[in-house]
């Protein structure tokens, strides 16, 4: 006979033996080195079987089918049968179930070497097999209560559910949000595309990685039995997918034809399908466009106190860029932004800026506020966060609210704005100084050109017009493109002064050193050399340091830019704060220390 599991005994023994052999040959197989002690003995990480049945609504089919397992490993074949028919009773079209249960029903008469059903094509054998390996990993490889996916960094007040799927395990978790914890409540076997994960493109077959949103609930009235009781659809392609080149779109959530219970773990044209008895139950519970969908190609579970130290770290970097955008100076905001920023409109840093800046005369401090934030590290990509928030901003003119997404990347040590888009939600829209700066200019445009037909009948515009209209249109161009060069090397020179004061807070002279250039003029005219080491002395024989500066102004004349700040330094009893002025130059593309000056 073929087997599902490609496990043999030795030689032909007496049935209970055989079904003793069978269970531990394939325990070795699925990942579980001994199922026989399993029960007495859970996997590191596991929940019990106790603390799962209370979230769920029936009989759950991967513990009923670790439970025949089991059993035949005791010898217990009776129970083996009795949990194998349970489990049919329960779900009838389970075709692993019906599979194993007709290998146990042969060995009543006559001693097996092997299990599986002739009459099972290569390829369905194949596809039972990878679902029971699957199922069986699933149980035992839970994870504990107290972990987290490092993937949810922060949930909204608002969004009560996350689901988080591990393609490699084949598993989509729920997870519930109590007082901004994620909690475990369910978890559920899936299918994926039958190329697996990272899609690209349409027709790929694989199934997308990212951060996404449910848009629609579609009820199984309105689709083919294919889809199963109904479907969920994601909002694939997101922004992140466009910025990088990929295709493709219809990514749902959704169920089996009547006639199956499951599919194999990588059957999909890349949707993620689910048993229609879970898909019901994930659909009664998810929030449309609220509840976050995150598939990732395997899930990094973490303690509290690591997941709580991510999100922290998370929303400090937030609320700094709150206060920035506060301050309404776009060189305080411009070291927030990379210098590969672009948003789907192709708007670098600089531009972008000046756009969300010129909307909003007169802020404070306390006029801006973040509300419903949720922040997500992105599946595949350690070095990127993605952030979603309602931004409240109130001016003289009234309080607006505008729907923010930032994607944030990690450079070294630092974090900067790669793609950042905003949409209006409610109260005063503050039309941007350069819309209204456009206008006026267009509206002079038709002015002029109504002037010149009633001088020329002819409605044409002479030559002297034309050249001084394109005159015009070549000098507000050269004027917008210097002003964007300005501003992105104002930008350049505060993210180097950052890095230079983060590498002597840190105690780093190797790093800290580095931002001074060979032409650096000493203080006191000594050498080089003694200077730097005199630096490191004193930076490495201090206790924590603490320093931070306030205020900057930077002037930029070429390759030369004057930095002048308020210092504030604090080492022990030792606490000072001055005026201190940098004298920086570019160099081979950074930008180096070459004076340093402290006092007015």
């Amino acid at each position: 006979m073929v087997s599902i599991f490609r496990c043999s005994t030795a030689a032909p023994l007496s049935a209970a033996v055989s079904f003793a052999a069978f269970t531990v040959t394939c325990g070795l197989w699925l990942g579980i080195a001994d199922l026989a002690s399993a029960k007495n003995n859970p996997p590191k990480n596991s929940a019990s079987k106790e603390d799962f049945a209370t979230v769920q609504t029936g009989p759950n089919p991967d513990y009923l089918l670790i439970d025949v397992y089991k059993n035949l490993a005791n010898n217990q074949y009776t129970k083996a049968q009795t949990q194998i028919d349970a489990l049919l009773a329960a779900y009838p079209n389970f075709q692993l179930g019906h599979l194993i249960r007709g290998d146990l029903i042969a060995m009543r008469t006559k001693p097996e070497t092997q299990l599986g059903a002739s009459n099972v094509t290569n390829d369905k054998l194949r596809d039972l097999r990878a679902e029971a390996q699957a199922r069986v990993r699933a149980i035992t490889e839970r994870p504990a209560a107290d972990l987290v996916p490092l993937n949810l960094l922060n949930l909204a007040s608002d969004q009560r559910w996350a689901l988080v799927m591990d393609a490699q395990r084949a598993r989509i978790f729920l997870y519930e949000n109590v007082n901004g914890i994620p909690t475990l409540r369910s978890d559920y076997y899936v299918s994926q595309g039958k190329f697996g994960v990272d899609k690209s493109k349409e027709g790929d077959q694989r199934t997308p990685l990212g951060v996404y949103f449910i848009t629609n609930r579609v009820p199984g009235a309105k689709l083919p039995d294919f889809y199963g009781p109904g479907a969920l659809p994601l909002n694939y392609p997101n922004e992140w997918d466009k910025l990088r080149g990929r295709g493709g779109s219809g990514i749902w959530l959704h169920g089996v034809p009547a006639t199956n219970y499951s599919r194999a773990p990588l059957a999909s044209d890349g949707c993620v399908v689910l048993a229609n008895p879970d898909f019901l139950k994930l659909a009664a519970t998810v929030d449309i466009a609220k509840t976050p969908v995150i598939i990732a190609d395997r899930l990094n579970f973490v303690n509290r106190h690591v997941w709580l130290n991510e999100k922290q770290n998370a929303q400090k970097m937030l609320d700094l860029w709150r206060q920035d955008f506060a301050s309404a100076n776009p060189v305080f905001l411009a070291k927030h932004y990379s210098r590969n920023f672009k948003n789907l409109n192709g708007d670098n840093a600089a531009t972008w800026i000046q756009k969300q800046l010129s909307a909003h005369a007169g802020l404070s401090d306390a006029g801006v506020k973040i509300k419903e934030q949720s922040q997500f590290k992105y599946p595949g990509r350690e070095d990127v966060i993605v952030s979603f928030f309602t931004q409240e901003i109130a001016t003289a003119k009234g309080i607006s609210s505008y729907k923010r997404r930032q994607y944030w990347q990690k450079d070294g040590n630092a974090w900067s704005i790669v793609f950042e888009d905003s949409s209006f939600l409610s109260g005063t829209r503050a039309e941007p100084e350069i819309a209204r700066t456009e206008k006026t200019i267009a509206s002079t445009s038709r002015t002029e050109t109504n002037k010149s037909s009633v001088t020329n009948p002819s409605g044409t515009i002479g030559k002297n017009e034309v050249a001084t209209s394109e005159a015009g249109t070549k000098q507000r161009s050269t004027l917008k493109s210097g002003d964007d060069k300005k501003n992105t090397a104002q930008a350049e020179v505060i993210k180097t002064v950052d890095r230079w004061m983060n590498a002597w807070a840190a105690k780093n002279t190797k790093a800290y050193l580095s931002f001074y250039g060979k032409d650096f003029q000493t203080p006191n005219g000594e050498s080089r050399k003694s200077w730097m080491e005199e630096r490191k002395s004193r930076i490495e024989g201090k206790g924590k340091i603490v320093v931070r500066y306030e205020s900057p102004s930077v002037a930029i004349e070429g390759n030369t830019a004057t930095v002048k700040f308020r210092q504030h330094y604090q080492s022990g009893a030792l606490v000072a704060s001055s005026r201190k002025t940098l004298v920086m130059t570019k160099q081979d593309g950074k930008w180096l220390i070459k004076q340093e000056k402290t006092g007015s």
